[in-house]
């Protein structure tokens, strides 16, 4: 089988553990036709138009990647297929060669209506339109160019007393916060908070803590560039250091209203002793999800909508299973309801997230496409497909229809319907993962949001759309491989600086400076495999044709 946009990958031995994998380096081409009179639109039953567009919405100049996959003759063949890329009302692109694959580069800002046109043999013809935001850079309150620049890496360095230092480390679980002094890419924030994060990468990563900054801890509304908090991840079980950074990025592409990341330098500074500040590492620093995220994600009136965390770390997983009307019957840890807000909580109102799980699982519906009309109207189900594509790909088994965990759930004022916001990433490990159920990954005993979802056809084949479109040109041997490397190259002449970073020497490291040096080169063999496996399951499924060369 001729797979498009795949290279034979250099195969060798894959070590056992995490898979890792990443994106980047997307093209932009933009179509040049002559325009054509656009045809009346004609629906004729057995005939159907599936558009789909890959990423939906971001910051201009956007690229967006189209594809026909799941659309559907009964008993015709579709003989060409047609786009309005522009939103000008005329189907100004042929893309019949392309198998209705196309690309389009949105330098203006804006609001666009896409359509997706398809005639068969007898000249009927069926329709599609998808809506492609390009938004304006100045409309975010934060200068994600500047802050988040991932083309290079740039140095953090915390200055703060030994005394400090020492009660940050007397008992970690605490999270004793102190104040310090950080230089931020050359700029100095005076009298921060600093502080240890997360759980089991605080727990058993040795000296190289993940950290955060509150940079309003001790001064009232000090921010840096507008962020109030700034976050340092540190690879845990990730002897690459890549995987975080780029599932972030790969969510990106699909369309999510995924974080901003980049690489850092992070150093410390004892500052009443005569040594010299000491490197403790490179990091990746990441976007906190909080009202400026929401703000720059969905406008400043979304802002204020209640926002609710799905996390074992702290409140504990969110199955979405319907408990019953009130929120004290929902799975509590140390007291706490898992269903927990990261902001409105004085407000002590549950009731749309226990709305949304009512519809998700406590209604009885008389078919599939009952469910969907029903869900459509309280959650975006297109951003979820997205999402789990994604996930599928990279073989995440620590997400919601195994765990429950890692996840944001949005109440968007504006649209009045919840938003899925993805957070903490991981990757797997085998690359015949069930694609449509959770199979021998289930963790999880009960996750109706999945199991619902994919029991309507019309998602399926979204869903597999999706798959072929980060497949086609993300998610592949040689791009994978082309940005692996470049990213390695970058990181490797600050990782050995000095005395080292101490996820990679000293007593307490992880892994090997060896273990860095190859664990990128594994990362395009992994997507090859899973995409092998999943182009070839969908095929056998229907959700895709093979390629008529083969």
């Amino acid at each position: 089988m001729k797979l498009t946009g795949l290279k034979e990958a250099p195969y060798r031995k894959i070590e056992k553990g995490l898979i890792m994998a990443s994106l980047l380096a997307f093209g932009s081409l933009l179509f040049l036709v002559p325009e054509s009179i656009p045809l009346p639109a004609t629906e004729t039953e057995g005939l159907s138009a599936i558009a789909s567009a890959m990423p939906n919405s971001g910051w201009a100049p956007l690229t967006v990647y189209f594809s026909a996959v799941g659309s559907i003759s009964d008993s015709e063949e579709i003989t060409k297929y047609e786009w309005d890329l522009d939103g000008n009302g005329v189907m100004d692109t042929d893309a019949t060669r392309n198998n209705g694959y196309a690309q389009y580069n949105y330098q203006k800002p804006g609001e666009y209506t896409v359509t997706l046109q398809i005639t068969d043999s007898s000249g009927n013809v069926a329709r599609d339109s998808i809506p492609v935001s390009a938004r304006h850079p100045g409309s975010s309150s934060v200068d994600y160019w500047s802050v988040f620049d991932d083309s290079r890496i740039r140095k953090v360095e915390i200055r703060l007393t030994q005394e400090n230092w020492d009660l940050m480390w007397e008992d970690i679980e605490a999270k004793i916060e102190v104040p310090a002094d950080a230089v931020v890419f050359g700029e100095t924030l005076e009298n921060i908070g600093f502080r240890m994060r997360g759980q089991f990468s605080m727990r058993e990563s040795g000296w190289k803590k993940p950290w955060k900054i509150n940079t309003d801890a001790y001064i009232a509304d000090q921010e840096y560039h507008n962020l109030r908090q700034l976050m340092f991840i540190n690879s845990i079980g990730d002897p690459s250091m890549l995987a975080e950074k780029l599932s972030y990025d790969l969510m990106r592409f699909a369309g999510l209203p995924a974080s901003h990341v980049t690489f850092v330098e992070f150093w410390i500074d004892i500052t009443d002793d005569q040594a010299p500040s000491q490197f403790w590492g490179v990091y990746t620093m990441i976007e906190r999800v909080d009202r400026k995220f929401l703000s720059s994600r969905f406008t400043t009136d979304a802002r204020d909508g209640n926002l609710y965390k799905a996390s074992h770390a702290q409140r504990g997983p969110m199955d979405l299973v319907y408990y019953g009307d009130n929120i004290d019957l929902y799975p509590h840890i140390n007291g706490l309801v898992a269903y927990g807000k990261e902001n409105n909580e004085e407000e002590g109102d549950y009731s749309d997230i226990i709305e949304l799980c009512r519809i998700i699982d406590g209604n009885e519906y008389d078919s599939p496409e009952a469910f969907a009309e029903a869900l459509e109207g309280v959650f975006n189900v297109d951003s979820y497909l997205r999402y789990m594509a994604v996930i599928a790909l990279t073989m995440n088994w620590d997400s919601y229809p195994y765990t429950g965990n890692n996840f944001y759930l949005f109440n968007n004022p504006v649209s009045g319907r919840f938003e899925w916001i993805p957070w903490d990433l991981t990757w797997g490990g085998d690359s015949r993962m069930p694609l449509f159920e959770r199979g021998e990954f289930l963790i999880s005993p009960y996750a109706p949001l999945f199991d619902n979802v994919f029991s309507v056809e019309r998602y399926r084949r979204q869903y597999a759309a999706y798959l072929d479109l980060l497949m086609r040109y993300a998610f592949n041997y040689e791009t994978i491989n082309t940005t692996a490397q470049a990213y390695h190259d970058m990181i490797d002449p600050y990782l050995h600086q000095q005395s080292g970073d101490k996820m990679y020497y000293g007593d307490t490291a992880w892994f090997t400076p060896y273990d860095f040096e190859s664990a990128w080169q594994e990362m395009g063999v992994q997507a090859d495999l899973r995409n092998r496996y999943v182009q070839s399951f969908l095929i056998q499924e229907g959700y895709l044709k093979p390629d008529p060369e083969d």
